[in-house]
């Protein structure tokens, strides 16, 4: 039942006694505002000096029933008759009705079918989401395409709604680096279709924006913005490209097994003592070191080289050396994730020539700011293994892209190493 009082949703509002002659002097079609009722109204949008369009609702069994619906002669007439037929299905979802009816004629044909009227009928889906939908076509900003709200506040909500995009997309994919357990194929296909999703939807918002500048914003602010807006479809597709597929396809690399970087090769010395550990670490690379020390208990030692990798793995490797209380060695080179399977012994040295290659973690697409609390807990670590805090942060210092080979008397000093032997 529509309220005797003014009702305004955004710019359309129900027709009063003072509204009468201006409406049947622009738009005859409409019965006199004198003759409506509960269940029959004349709604309006209100232009600067004249009513932009006005349409009669009238509730029916089953049914709200729309027309007829008339727009001023100017070049905003399909977004006026958009905005009063989106407050029209408002109405029918306010007061319970399912189905909303356009008169015949009331709108162009092509117009209604792109509101999905089918043979002018529309079914009015209910819900939170329904209404979300409602509240921005009142607002004239609808999702996926133009509306009648000024520049101002067009630009306004979708810019935001392409940055909250941007940001839940390409956010899921440090949610997949960093989460629990062991990565699943949800860990790959989650952030590779979500980053698609938020990218296509922020493209669209501002191919939109642009839209409504040519429409509404004067001549140089609009070639301002068509500027602004190709600078930021470049940026979307850019942002995917570096961030996106290089994490996803890293995500891939993990879960597929690491073939291509599991290089790992163990071996026992012939007395059994020591454990020679040599190679690039894959996601599976600890199976070989816990097999080969599960089946020889005598090995005291463990001899370590190798360019680092998985960083997961190194941490296993770090535990089996720490709870068997092993000694380490580095008698060539051992370097990031290698120097943390080092750290893992009891007592811990390298030979004169020697070298530990250290600096702050990485994953491919992730920057600075997305490791932040991974090299936080980095440096946890480093400290909590006996380095001192100085170096730890040295470590934590040093660019993922670079690597810090400290001198001999640095490795003593930071007690990373007991001593130098040969």
């Amino acid at each position: 039942m529509f309220s005797q009082d003014r009702v305004s949703v955004g710019a359309v509002r129900r027709a009063i006694a003072a509204d009468g002659e201006g409406i049947a002097r622009l738009f005859p079609s409409l019965p006199p505002v004198a003759s409506t009722s509960d269940t029959r109204a004349i709604f309006v949008i209100d232009g600067e000096t004249a009513p932009l369009g006005a349409v009669l609702l009238e509730q029916a069994a089953g049914h709200l029933a729309v027309g007829p619906l008339e727009t001023a002669s100017n070049g905003e007439r399909t977004e006026v008759a958009r905005a009063l037929i989106a407050f029209a299905e408002m109405a029918a979802r306010a007061i319970g009705l399912r189905e909303v009816r356009l008169a015949d004629g009331s709108v162009p044909s092509d117009l209604a079918a792109s509101l999905g009227y089918r043979d002018g009928v529309k079914r009015i889906r209910a819900g939170k989401l329904a209404r979300m939908i409602d509240h921005l076509e009142a607002l004239g900003v609808p999702l996926w395409r133009d509306g009648a709200a000024p520049f101002d506040l067009t630009l306004y909500y979708r810019g935001v709604w392409a940055a909250m995009a941007l940001l839940i997309g390409f956010g899921s994919i440090t949610l997949a680096v960093f989460g629990p357990g062991d990565v699943t194929l949800l860990h790959v296909l989650g952030p590779a279709l979500l980053c698609l999703a938020a990218s296509a939807f922020a493209f669209v918002q501002v191919c939109l924006i642009a839209i409504a500048a040519r429409r509404r914003a004067p001549v140089p602010v609009a070639l301002g913005i068509f500027v602004a807006a190709a600078l930021s479809i470049a940026g979307i597709g850019g942002l995917f490209y570096e961030r996106a597929l290089p994490s996803i396809a890293e995500l891939w690399a993990i879960y597929s097994g690491d073939e291509a970087l599991d290089t790992l090769a163990v071996s026992v010395s012939p007395d059994g003592t020591a454990l020679s550990i040599e190679g690039a670490y894959g996601t599976n690379s600890a199976d070989a070191v816990r097999r080969a020390l599960d089946k020889h208990p005598a090995v005291r030692r463990v001899v370590l080289a190798g360019p680092g990798g998985r960083i997961g793995t190194a941490f296993e490797i770090n535990r089996m050396i720490r709870n068997r209380r092993l000694s380490t060695r580095v008698d060539t080179a051992c370097a990031s994730a290698c120097t943390i399977a080092f750290l893992g012994g009891n007592d811990r040295s390298i030979s004169p020539g020697g070298r530990l290659g250290f600096h702050q973690g990485s994953f491919p697409g992730l920057g600075p700011n997305d490791l932040y609390e991974s090299n936080r807990d980095m440096r946890r670590f480093l400290v909590a293994s006996g380095v001192t805090p100085e170096f730890a942060q040295r470590v934590i210092d040093t660019p993922p892209d670079e690597i810090w080979t400290p001198t001999p008397q640095e490795l003593l000093a930071g007690r990373v190493v007991q001593r130098v032997t040969r």
